[in-house]
């Protein structure tokens, strides 16, 4: 009889142990191993790796619960026959199924979950090397079931906005870390030709001018470096620096030419993705690009700053006059599209309407 309990026992207890070893490996996190690991916690590395290939501990955890249920289950029964008879054999299999499933289910898969990063780091290095002890077995499963295995991300673009979501929700992440979060995944999807500054409202200077004849332009200029063109806007061959402009007019160098002063300019694409353009500007160091269109004429201007307000909105100093450059340059359109069409409906001199 005491037999039959240890060995009952014996199996609920490693029906259990495998249960939860694996409850735990599914439920703590991918990053979060790898934090752990950069953090050098013991057993992390193990882990780690066993995350990196989940299916063969999968499969070592598989075998190993199953010689547990299956052999042990088998023992008890001979044990069970010989100290009850025959008679009793169905009732003791109903009563050892119903444990496993309570005892060496349900409950050590709900224990190894709510507990997954402690159970997950110490069991890590056994079963890690328990792996390497089954490899050929391991080996032979793994090709056997790898047209069924599919490849998955460890997070998805759409499960990270949700959990940036979560966490707000939660507490541990504030409104404005959260917006900014969601805004990163924006920049993929939106190319140079939706942030920049339309050719319209761009100020530019032609790089024959001389300062002295464009000094008061100067005096009123709101931004920091100005394009230069060559003849028409469709060329803009660089940039100069307002600053330099009036430590020449301090100077009395009111002869000089905007052309003496001319900086080299970035040139993009209006397809240009804005993380591109991002990185494209972090890069090269600059602030500021001339967008071209597909004839290679000056679509826009693109800066830093354009860039910078997708993810925190509107830059607005107290030297700007207008908040949104692009809703500006479409409110102009809309206005002389306007002045067209009553120019068009308004009669000549002396001509009646009808």
């Amino acid at each position: 009889m005491t037999t039959l309990i240890l060995l009952a026992l014996a199996v609920i207890v490693g029906s259990g142990l495998f249960s939860g070893i694996e409850a735990a490996l599914f439920a703590v996190p991918h990053s979060r191993v790898l934090l752990l690991r950069d953090q050098k916690k013991k057993g992390a590395e193990a882990l780690a790796s066993i995350k990196d290939n989940l299916q063969e501990a999968i499969i070592v955890i598989v075998i190993g619960n199953n010689i547990v249920n299956i052999v042990g289950s088998i023992f008890v029964g001979v044990i069970a026959s010989q100290v009850f008879g025959d008679t009793m054999i169905g009732i003791v299999s109903a009563v050892i199924t119903v444990l496993i499933i309570v005892f060496g289910e349900i409950l050590p898969k709900t224990i190894g979950e709510n507990n997954a990063e402690k159970i997950g780091l110490f069991v890590a290095p056994f079963l890690l090397f328990a792996i390497k002890m089954l490899r050929p077995l391991v080996w032979l499963l793994t090709k056997l079931t790898q047209k069924f295995t599919v490849a998955r991300k460890i997070v998805s673009e759409e499960e990270l906005h949700m959990l940036s979501e979560l966490g707000h929700l939660e507490g541990s992440i504030e409104e404005d870390e959260r917006d900014i979060i969601q805004k990163v995944f924006t920049l993929n999807d939106l190319t140079a030709y939706d942030i920049m500054t339309p050719r319209t409202v761009i100020t530019a200077f032609q790089k024959y001018d001389v300062i002295d004849e464009i000094r008061q332009d100067i005096y009123d200029l709101n931004n920091s470096r100005i394009p230069v063109y060559d003849e028409s806007m469709d060329n803009i061959v660089g940039l100069c620096y307002r600053k330099h402009l009036l430590i020449a007019l301090a100077k009395d160098q009111d002869k000089r030419p905007i052309e003496s002063f001319m900086q080299n300019v970035l040139y993009v694409h209006e397809d240009i993705r804005v993380d591109d353009l991002l990185q494209l500007f972090l890069e090269r160091r600059e602030q500021i690009a001339i967008v071209k269109d597909e004839f290679e004429g000056t679509s826009g201007l693109v800066t830093l700053e354009d860039v910078l307000e997708q993810l925190v909105g509107e830059i607005v100093d107290e030297d700007d006059e207008v908040v949104d450059t692009r809703e500006e340059a479409k409110r102009e359109a809309d206005e002389s599209d306007l002045i067209v069409e009553d120019s068009d409906e308004r009669p000549e001199l002396g001509e009646e309407k009808e």
